[in-house]
């Protein structure tokens, strides 16, 4: 029998919160070249504002639970996009442990080019074959997680005087000409936790979050 593997992925965040810290980060986002200063300023900022990032703590406890869940079945790997370890450094970790089939968890439910496809391209081996789940989105546990985080809330509010605002990373309207999917998903994600809630067209809506500053235009409207 081949041996098996799990690796789940995401996105990386600053190994150490200083500003040679989050440039070091911001310039792997930017393939190598080395944002201006005051972009480093303006992130490095940001995170001293939110007091740091719980996402790598948050993501090995998310591995450690999948790695008990699947007991010695399979062998479970952790990897970043942009900070240590990297995606290719655990691939050449499961290659030296004779790793052949492995199974990848993105750590992000929706499909898109600028996301997913960016953490495919960095998986290549000579020995193992890789499987990618493409997008998890439509998970019941997932919906459902969402429609009662949200339930409780409104519960707290006991009245008709709010508007729910689902918010997603934003994508740069070029998305649109090459029919990426995750505009779509979005979309699709928010219709299935408002059924789950019974919210009438009027209580929510969508908006978007998070884009650069990189000379075109982006989905909107901004949140």
């Amino acid at each position: 029998m081949s041996k098996r593997a799990v690796l789940m992925m995401t996105f990386g965040s600053p190994e150490e919160i200083t500003y040679e810290g989050v440039a070091e980060f911001f310039t792997n986002i930017r393939r190598g070249v080395r944002p201006e200063p005051h972009e480093i300023q303006t992130l490095y900022d940001n995170y001293l504002r939110i007091g740091g990032t719980p996402l790598q703590r948050i993501t090995r406890e998310e591995v450690d639970l999948v790695a008990s869940a699947l007991g010695e079945r399979v062998s479970v790997y952790f990897a970043n996009k942009f900070s240590r370890p990297f995606i290719t450094d655990v691939i050449k970790e499961m290659e030296n442990d004779g790793i052949e089939e492995c199974l990848c968890l993105i750590l992000e439910p929706h499909y898109s080019y600028y996301s997913v496809m960016g953490y495919e391209k960095f998986l290549e081996s000579e020995q193992i074959r890789f499987q990618i789940i493409k997008n998890w989105y439509q998970e019941p546990s997932l919906l459902h997680y969402w429609a009662d985080e949200i339930r409780n809330i409104l519960d707290q509010i006991g009245d008709d005087s709010y508007k729910v605002i689902f918010s997603a990373h934003s994508v740069p309207v070029l998305a649109l000409d090459f029919g990426d999917p995750y505009i779509d998903q979005i979309y699709d994600n928010t219709r299935l936790i408002v059924e789950f809630l019974g919210l009438e067209e009027d209580q929510y809506t969508n908006t978007w979050q998070s884009e650069s500053d990189i000379g075109i235009p982006w989905i909107k409207p901004d949140v």
